[in-house]
């Protein structure tokens, strides 16, 4: 008997072949597909981060900028001794902390010296003074802003120099006309600062005597002060009001020396020029709290050596305002006489800080947080902020002030 042959037969190899070749194709476009969806979802993140970073950087920069002067802040003379002090002349820098001022580049900054006089300004640009992250683009800048600090109502306390290191504050009850509070506040806070009231001078703070005259930073804030030091009456005799207890401070302003010292050496009370003690038992003396506020670029110490743009104001510790910002450049438009310089990096000739009228960002540039497989992602803005209050001073001065 014959047995029947088996007719079922399997893929020949060549079929076999074929079908992998095609799943291969299939597979690998699958796998470019989300690698391309992985890239812009990637993509997309960064610049999102980026674009968040930027608008909270900018939003600062604009408010601080376009409030520069407020207060209706001129140029202030700043004390120093030309002669100097017991060995050699030391001259006012910025931004400093209460312990250094070695924040920009690891040196201070002077204040400008036009006239052989210091002087602060509502604007002080900083051209080049900053750190070099890319060497194609060069050293970055610096601007500071000077603002007249409405969040301390120091206008409704008396002021009462003793020395030429100190002065006492007083809340006078009732208040005087001067003293004009936020609707439903009825007393301005007290000048010690505490958990619950930020709003109190701290070390590092600066004040601004009289008739643009007089500055002092200060170094240590003391309540329970005699109420009969902080005010003295007319020559009549007469009070018209009574400091109640608890509300006399004695604000101190150790000079650059001393035992607390002001490390940015504005506190220079053996000079001639803008020294508190020239008020020494002046009754009728003002007082503002003025914030200078400084933007830098610097490298983080966290071992990630990534630039960002920093913020300092007066005696705080700086703060980073946004990380991976790589270029700072400013520009200024000047307005002289009625003849506008506009976009200077320097200004020219014959001009000063207090001509300023509007301040131009030429590039703030940040890229992403991580380089990705082609490189960093980046934005740079480009913008001008209006200086209002500088323009405001040029075209309606204050009879007698200097600008």
């Amino acid at each position: 008997m014959r047995r029947a042959n088996n007719s079922t037969s399997g893929f020949t190899l060549l079929e076999l072949l074929m079908s992998a070749t095609i799943g291969l194709l299939v597979i690998g476009s699958a796998v470019s597909l989300f690698t391309q969806g992985l890239k812009a979802t990637w993509v997309t993140s960064q610049k999102s981060e980026m674009q968040q970073d930027f608008r909270a950087a900018a939003n600062l920069l604009q408010r601080d900028i376009s409030m520069a002067g407020a207060g209706a802040l001129g140029q202030q003379g700043l004390s120093y001794n030309a002669v100097g002090l017991p060995v050699s002349p030391t001259k006012p820098v910025y931004p400093c902390s209460t312990t250094t001022c070695n924040y920009v580049n690891g040196v201070p900054i002077a204040f400008p010296d036009p006239s052989g006089t210091p002087l602060l300004y509502s604007i002080l640009p900083g051209p080049d003074l900053g750190i070099t992250v890319n060497a194609a683009t060069g050293p970055t800048d610096v601007i500071s802003i000077v603002i007249a600090d409405v969040s301390l109502e120091l206008n409704c306390y008396t002021v009462s120099v003793t020395t030429g290191t100190t002065a006492n504050f007083g809340l006078p009850s009732p208040l005087p006309p001067t003293c004009v509070l936020p609707t439903g506040v009825l007393e301005p806070p007290s000048l010690i600062e505490t958990t619950t009231n930020a709003a109190g001078l701290q070390a590092g703070d600066i004040i601004l005597f009289g008739s643009n005259s007089a500055l002092g930073v200060v170094t240590n804030v003391v309540g329970g002060t005699a109420p009969a030091l902080c005010y003295t009456p007319p020559p009549s005799g007469t009070t018209i009001f009574t400091i109640p207890a608890g509300n006399c401070y004695t604000v101190t302003f150790a000079n650059e020396s001393g035992a607390a010292p002001d490390p940015g050496h504005i506190n220079q009370p053996n000079t001639t020029v803008g020294v508190l003690g020239s008020y020494v038992n002046s009754t009728a003396l003002s007082a503002v709290r003025l914030l200078l506020i400084t933007y830098y670029l610097d490298i983080s110490t966290d071992g990630t050596s990534t630039p960002r743009l920093m913020r300092i104001q007066n005696g705080r510790t700086p703060a980073p305002v946004a990380e991976n910002v790589v270029d700072l450049k400013f520009t200024y438009d000047v307005n002289n006489n009625g003849t506008v310089n506009a976009n200077q990096s320097s200004l020219p000739l014959g001009t000063s800080p207090a001509m300023i009228t509007q301040v131009n960002i030429a590039h703030m540039t940040m890229r992403s947080q991580l380089p990705g497989t082609i490189g960093y992602q980046g934005l740079d803005l480009q913008t001008s902020i209006s200086a209002r209050n500088l323009t405001s001073q040029q075209e309606y001065p204050i009879s007698g002030s200097t600008f």
